[in-house]
């Protein structure tokens, strides 16, 4: 429970936008995130990651002890966000969820808040779809903590008084908005009105709004403080953030509450979680000072003054919700001059579209089902689980009759084109500064899958009534042209369906003589009668598939074959499954035409024999395109990079004579050497720990050092990072592994000598966690050594 005290709250919003393909349900890579995958897994190295393990620096600058600031903070993570963490880092939600669990021990009530699931800005949509977000981020937060919210985060605090109906309806008990979002406040006994203008709240205490469906509290954060966390550089020094919170403590029994996004501990300010845990650290051991969260000072502080909101209104944007619907003045780079007119033909179309799907759920769904708007509340629970089981389950629970086969699929088909739907929604199409943006672009494509489901039990005819509408809206780049041409460009070509998926899992395995997996994607794949030919580098497969989206669970019969000719060309040949193809069938007339390599008369056979549609390499899903070729780049390039080893030591002398008579080497010699020495150093790092030789290591530094080479690179850290990670793992597996300490040491003079910067975070986290569970002074010399070179305080 809470004591007395003067109270701080400090709440991150972490939030990123669904980066989803929607027809595979998976980020595919995105190359501006580099050295990462996707700009998930890159804000989660750069900032949520390091907030679960944060460190706290002595005087000498050691690490002197690593904490979990979600123990301390009030924090929401999008549900979207939450959920691909669940599926890519479940550590990272598990750390989540133990902050919670001890935050709620300590103060009676856990610190995460729900949020609206996929942040849409509340005041435009309709009430059945606020409704819609408002259960789903419920029932989101319910499946990853474990509990019921108390509370929920609107996406950019867009507040309408509706959207506080329907939360207090749904039994959330508060929300926290900008000061600016304030219109009046009455203090108790039912005294007048006092208007507050923009941003003069007191936010010293909690407000209850009043709506028909009862009171919700309100909590107005602190302006000031928070946009210096934000954006004036207070997280350039720990030190210097408590001491502001401090100044700006308000009087005994109320609170301090500044709310951010939460990336600005870590991703927008780099080692902004440093800051945020020294701050803590400093504020917990004042004895002034009282950490809270909103729940358990709103338990402690039931607020007797009540509140009315600016409705419309957001915290990002001075003219209410104009941002999302308009050309209102508000841009990312005011600077560029660009116009954002495009704003309001896409919320039009966004909005038709949803109108459209709404008058489809009552049409096909009042068919179908007892209440079509109450099953599409239930859906979140078939998001989170796309068991069989759990289908079964939801359709048991709400169907208006016994479903057939087909009736099912209808209905699935009916809830997966409202997802998408909503997430066409998502804010973040409208909030950057072009309609060309990959934000707005993301958003078409989930307006695409819906259109291309909704198309499918209706008749189709819905993409040319996007399309028109979007003709209206015009990029600021020239060559985009307007968003009818976006669509014809960036966002039809990305369609999928059963035979593409079927050309991806062939071309993605003749070259490996592999037959198509068992999973890919959102996709099951179960394969028969696979047959494999090759010939001198001529690779020809062929067989039947059974194609089938795990969250419909309808099978498409398709049959298949794949020829790889040699080099870059790749061909799939697929159609769907009439019955009576048979691949034994194939066997006869394939083997002249490959004994002779007669790739043209292949194409001829294939295409007859089969029919349906050709697919090339272009074809294929982009991690597929990228992973074939990485593969045909790794066969070509280990011979030519033996090739280039030849060539370097042929021509060491040369480069080290050059060296010593202080003659610059020709930009050939350089980049020879240096492609060399990084690509063995890289192969060393990445292949298996055993044969990893710290003798090699130094070799490779030496060589390097003599001919004056920067070996530094994105490519050559990770592979440090990860190689080190590695062997300090074996060594918290087994403390003794003396071989695993010699080599973690060998890591680490070979970053010192070629001056890199790698990410030593993964290796503190796991020589810290073992000298908290065995005691520092149990640790082996070897290992306290290490530590020590990780710079811990050991």
């Amino acid at each position: 429970m809470v004591a007395m005290g003067k109270f701080v709250c400090i709440h991150g919003h972490f939030y990123q936008p669904p980066r989803e393909n929607p027809w595979l349900e998976a980020v595919e890579v995105q190359d501006s995130a580099a050295p990462f995958h996707d700009w998930n897994q890159r804000v989660t190295a750069e900032c949520y990651a390091p907030n679960a393990a944060a460190r706290v620096l002595d005087p000498a600058g050691k690490i002197e002890s690593i904490v979990n600031n979600y123990q301390s903070i009030s924090f929401n993570f999008g549900p979207t966000l939450l959920d691909w963490m669940a599926k890519q880092t479940p550590e990272m939600v598990e750390a989540l969820k133990e902050a919670d669990r001890i935050s709620a021990q300590r103060w009676g009530h856990g610190n995460a808040m729900a949020q609206v699931y996929n942040h849409l800005i509340m005041p435009l949509a309709t009430r059945r779809d606020k409704l819609t977000q408002i259960r789903w981020g419920m029932r989101d937060f319910q499946h990853h903590f474990g509990r019921p919210a108390e509370g929920m985060w609107l996406a950019e605090t867009a507040v309408d008084m509706e959207s506080l109906e329907l939360m207090a309806a749904e039994g959330l008990k508060f929300t926290i908005l900008a000061p600016s979002q304030a219109q009046a406040v009455r203090p108790p006994g039912g005294q007048g009105w006092q208007d507050v203008g923009s941003g003069g709240v007191d936010g010293s205490r909690a407000y209850r709004v009043a709506t028909p469906a009862g009171d919700i509290a309100v909590f107005f954060y602190q302006g000031p403080l928070s946009r210096g966390v934000a954006f004036e550089g207070l997280l350039d020094d720990g030190a210097r953030f408590a001491a502001r919170i401090k100044e700006t403590l308000p009087g005994d029994d109320s609170l301090l509450l500044l709310a951010t996004d939460g990336e600005s501990y870590g991703h927008h300010h780099r080692f902004g979680e440093m800051a945020l845990a020294f701050a803590l650290n400093r504020l917990e051991q004042d004895p002034e000072v009282q950490l809270t969260n909103p729940a358990a000072f709103l338990e402690a502080h039931p607020p007797v003054w009540e509140a009315k909101i600016v409705d419309d209104s957001s915290w990002s944007c001075p003219h209410g919700v104009e941002r999302w619907k308009s050309d209102c003045g508000c841009a990312l780079d005011p600077g560029r001059g660009w116009s954002q007119a495009w704003r309001t033909p896409l919320r039009g179309a966004v909005d038709h579209l949803l109108e459209r799907l709404a008058g489809l759920l009552e049409d096909e769904g009042g068919r179908l089902l007892n209440d079509p708007w109450a099953a599409r509340d239930h859906y979140v629970d078939l998001i989170l689980d796309d068991s069989r089981q759990a289908r079964e389950k939801f359709l048991s629970e709400h169907q208006a009759h016994g479903l057939s086969p087909e009736e099912q699929v209808r209905v699935l088909m009916l809830m997966e084109s409202q997802r998408w739907g909503l997430f066409a929604a998502t804010s973040c199409a409208w909030f950057f500064d072009d309609l060309a943006g990959i934000e707005a672009v993301q958003n078409l494509r989930f307006a695409a899958r819906a259109l291309q489901l909704a198309g499918e039990l209706d008749g189709g005819g819905w993409e040319e009534e996007m399309s028109g509408i979007l003709a209206e809206a015009r990029s600021n780049q020239p060559s985009e042209g307007d968003g009818a041409d976006i669509w014809r460009r960036r966002v039809a070509p990305a369609k999928v369906g059963p035979r593409r998926v079927a050309a991806h899992a062939a071309i993605s395995g003749v070259m490996g003589e592999e037959p198509p997996p068992e999973e890919l994607f959102i996709y099951d794949l179960v394969s028969s009668g696979h047959r494999h030919r090759s010939n001198l580098g001529l690779d020809l497969s062929w067989g039947k598939l059974t194609v089938t989206h795990r969250r419909l669970g309808r099978p498409h019969q398709i049959i298949y074959a794949a020829l790889h000719p040699g080099g870059h060309e790749f061909l799939a040949q697929v159609n769907y499954d009439s019955g009576d193809w048979d691949p034994a069938a194939l066997e006869q007339p394939v083997e002249p035409l490959l004994r002779m390599l007669d790739q043209r008369g292949l194409k001829e056979l294939l295409a007859k024999n089969l029919g349906g549609e050709a697919f090339a390499l272009g074809d294929l899903f982009l991690e597929g395109r990228r992973s074939l070729a990485q593969e045909m780049l790794t066969r070509t390039l280990t011979s030519e990079f033996d090739l280039a080893r030849n060539l370097y030591d042929t021509h060491r002398d040369t480069m080290r004579f050059l060296q010593d008579i202080n003659v610059p080497l020709p930009r050939l010699f350089e980049a020879l050497a240096s492609a060399v020495l990084a690509g063995e150093l890289i192969q060393l790092l990445t292949g298996d720990s055993r044969t990893l030789s710290p003798d090699r290591l130094g070799e490779i530094v030496s060589q390097a050092r003599e001919l004056g080479l920067d070996l530094e690179g994105p490519r050559v850290n990770r592979a440090v990072e990860e190689a080190l990670s590695a062997e300090v793992a074996a060594l918290a597996a087994d403390p003794g592994a003396a071989q695993a300490l010699d080599r973690a040491g060998a890591i680490l003079d070979l970053s010192d000598a070629l001056e890199l910067e790698p990410n030593l975070w993964q290796a503190q986290n796991i020589v810290f966690g073992l000298a908290q569970r065995q005691g520092r002074e149990n640790l082996t010399p070897g290992l306290a050594a290490l530590g020590r070179r990780l710079n811990l305080d050991l």
